[in-house]
């Protein structure tokens, strides 16, 4: 399959946009990571595999102030700054 591609500018960058089926002939699709090089003078797009990404853990504001209790020991000026009630939205 050939395909003609224009090169643009887009936001200070050089940009190519490549049609659905070229992606799909090579197995890549949106948010497919290409490993791009250079052979021959052509440039050649290989979809590379990523490891999987964990979902974000959220955390506790128990779990986020472990350790804090020490923290006056270490800098002075945070004197108090953990005592009183939670303010905001925050989770127990």
């Amino acid at each position: 399959m050939s395909v003609i591609a224009k090169v643009r500018e887009q936001d200070g960058a050089r940009v190519v946009t490549l049609p659905s089926e070229l992606l799909e002939s090579i197995g890549a699709g949106v948010a497919t990571a290409l490993a791009l090089d250079v052979k021959d003078g052509a440039i050649v797009a290989v979809p590379i595999a990523e490891p999987a990404r964990q979902r974000s853990r959220r955390y506790t504001l128990a779990e986020l102030l472990v350790g804090a209790e020490h923290l006056p020991e270490i800098y002075e000026g945070i004197a108090g700054a953990l005592d009183g009630d939670p303010v905001g939205r925050e989770l127990g």
